[in-house]
């Protein structure tokens, strides 16, 4: 027993166990690269799909599971042996722990990947703009969209300004790509996936007057109502046309397009309609997920922002004496 204990407890097998994880990661890498449609359906952190889709060429991924819950039980018992010394021996100064409080965040990185790899459930993608859009129990609209590009045009920095409202309570948050919003104690989560502005109504002149309106709206036309049904944009139409449907005679529907331009005017009802142009709001794709691993996530970065610091406290003082 003496001997497990001492093996699993040797700095040597931690590092052998690390090294054969990293080499693993490297292999798996090249593998999903080369091969990703044997990958279709994998989706982030999530590891259920190698245990719901067991497949040889997934061994990889098998031996570094196996791997990293060996790492985990080498940090455990290393981390055990060194508090017992530090205890026996009585060791009062705190900088001394620095090093045992960083093994605690590794262990508890590692219970947080396993558990947002096998809980974390991502839901469907939605759009969200100007208006409150319902997700779950949460409603979000954005209130500002701010993005800088590289020269090339690639995105720099995407900052989404967000309204949540929950029971009649508003607060404010900001998203990005390596921003999402996070809402109950972080285990829910609204990640950014797309952004850019999105047609939310039209301009119209109706008989020389000119109005903005939005997709839905019931227009009065020379003394009948028509329905905005819809805006048509590339590549469905060559250009962007609007649908207009008012009921007819025998129950029937009538429908009226109007193309975008002065140029293409149209007679509706006895009346010109001229599409003039489109209205746009600031919009955000987001793919919302529920992850219990957050909250741990969160500890583990608390254990290794305090450990780290006792650590260089600690090499900063012998420094200093020596």
């Amino acid at each position: 027993m003496k001997k497990v204990y001492g093996f699993l407890k040797s700095q040597k097998t931690g590092i052998i166990i690390g090294f054969t994880v990293t080499g693993l990661l490297i292999i798996g890498s090249l593998i999903m690269n080369f091969f990703p449609e044997s990958y279709e359906g994998l989706s982030g952190e999530d590891i259920t799909f190698f245990f719901n889709n067991p497949r040889p060429i997934h061994i990889w991924f098998y031996i570094m599971f196996v791997a990293f819950v060996m790492y985990g039980i080498c940090i455990f018992f290393c981390t055990i042996d060194s508090l017992i010394r530090k205890v026996k021996a009585r060791t009062s100064k705190i900088p001394l722990y620095g090093a045992s409080i960083v093994h605690i965040g590794f262990l508890v990185t590692l219970a947080a990947h396993l558990i947002g790899g096998i809980w974390s459930e991502p839901g469907m993608p939605i759009t969200i703009g100007d208006a409150w859009v319902q997700a779950g129990e949460y409603e979000l609209k954005v209130t500002s969209l701010e993005t800088t590009s590289y020269p090339n045009g690639m995105p720099r920095k995407i900052k989404a300004q967000m309204k949540i409202r929950k029971d009649g309570k508003e607060t404010s948050d900001t998203l990005g790509f390596n921003n999402p919003v996070l809402l109950d104690s972080g285990t829910k989560q609204f990640l950014l996936r797309n952004y850019g502005n999105m047609p939310n109504g039209v301009v119209l002149t109706i008989g020389g007057e000119t109005r903005a309106f939005n997709i839905k709206d019931v227009i009065a036309i020379n003394g009948s109502k028509m329905l905005l049904a819809n805006l048509y944009l590339p590549p469905q139409f060559r250009m962007p046309v609007i649908q207009l449907v008012s009921e007819g005679k025998d129950g029937k529907y009538e429908q009226a397009y109007v193309r975008i331009g002065r140029q293409n005017a149209q007679n509706v009802k006895g009346v010109n309609v001229i599409f003039e142009d489109i209205k746009s709001m600031p919009a955000v794709v987001v793919t919302p997920k529920e992850n219990p691993s957050i909250p741990l996530t969160l500890v583990a970065i608390g254990c290794f922002g305090s450990g780290m610091i006792l650590v260089i406290f600690r090499t900063a003082y012998k420094m200093v004496r020596v």
